[in-house]
């Protein structure tokens, strides 16, 4: 499924989803601190923006950096990563910009794990968590 798909999915099974505009120049100069931003992100940010899935299922960030939501310390340990999503329950989606946009998460413990294997960018995060029908 493309971004456009999953967003469209998104909102048709949780109405409350909304989303706040980001600017193009603003997006730019992320592709320019870190080349090779997905087109998928990229897309997602100029054409639906961020914001909330559902009411308080899960929240789109702009591209966040570590020091603002974690102490120093960890932020640092953190450099060139960009949160781009959190589950409000201490696991937050981020990109490794610094190293090629890997896609992971950040958990508990303050460390970025990719997720290889597992998901392959944010998009297909987003539809495993979000669209994919439940088996159970």
């Amino acid at each position: 499924m493309n971004i456009d798909d999953v967003i469209t999915q998104i909102q048709n099974r949780e109405p409350a989803t909304s989303f706040m505009p980001v600017e193009t120049d603003w997006v730019d100069s992320v592709a320019r601190r870190f080349p090779g931003m997905p087109k998928e992100l990229r897309h997602l940010y100029l054409t639906y923006g961020y914001g909330p899935i559902g009411k308080s299922r899960y929240m789109i960030h702009c591209l966040l950096e570590p020091d603002e939501i974690y102490d120093p310390e960890t932020a640092r340990g953190l450099d060139g990563v960009l949160i781009v999503g959190d589950d409000f329950a201490g696991n937050c989606e981020a990109y490794d910009a610094a190293n090629g946009w890997l896609f992971g998460s950040i958990g508990s413990n303050g460390c970025f794990e990719p997720y290889d294997g597992i998901y392959f960018s944010f998009t297909d995060f987003l539809e495993k968590w979000f669209v994919a029908d439940d088996d159970t």
